[in-house]
């Protein structure tokens, strides 16, 4: 009975910190997408931005014999680009892809926080308690702060976490194997199990 509930916490507190680890991959890979949306963007705009202010400096006729762009449409382009950078700079501000990697950030330092404070005890060889578990639990309960991972999002996310973890293991015995016949040999031993 005294062994089963061991057991029992010990399978609980590697689901605990598995399920951290997943969530700390799963709001990484959020963190780095909507850092990569921002760069993009702000790249673009910046880019938009040093253009129209180029083309202040360049006379109307000069762009007109050179590519052959009428001053009037010269400064139809100009009104437009100029309307869509200053679109594009509100949302920018509005979407805050910035707030939203940085706090997916810290929701993967507070993951594995989790999933190093198991894996001390783990590799310790500690007894894993009643206490322990609950305190974990109770670690787990304070993620309202925390960035929500989008339904619509999850089981892709949770399923590349997967992959990575298998292609990962598999990297591990064959280090010298490129990742793109990981994934095919993976493959094929799924379908062969299907």
């Amino acid at each position: 009975m005294k062994q089963n509930l061991a057991e029992n916490r010990l399978k609980e507190i590697k689901s605990l910190k598995d399920k951290a680890d997943m969530l700390a991959s799963i709001h990484s890979r959020l963190s780095d997408r909507f850092a990569r949306w921002h760069t993009v963007i702000s790249s673009t705009l910046l880019f938009l931005s040093t253009a129209l202010v180029g083309l202040t400096f360049i006379s109307e006729d000069f762009v007109y014999e050179s590519v052959g762009v009428s001053p009037n449409t010269l400064k139809w382009i100009i009104g437009i680009v100029s309307i869509l950078n200053f679109s594009g700079i509100v949302l920018l501000a509005e979407w805050r892809f910035q707030d939203k990697a940085t706090s997916h950030r810290e929701a993967v330092r507070f993951y594995f926080g989790i999933v190093n404070r198991i894996r001390k005890v783990l590799d310790a060889g500690d007894e894993i308690t009643e206490q322990l578990v609950e305190e974990v639990r109770i670690e787990y309960g304070r993620t309202q702060a925390l960035p929500k991972i989008p339904d619509a999002d999850f089981l892709l996310l949770k399923q590349w976490h997967l992959q990575k973890i298998a292609i990962s293991r598999e990297l591990s015995k064959n280090p010298f194997e490129p990742i793109t016949a990981i994934k095919k040999k993976l493959q094929n031993k799924t379908d062969e199990q299907q």
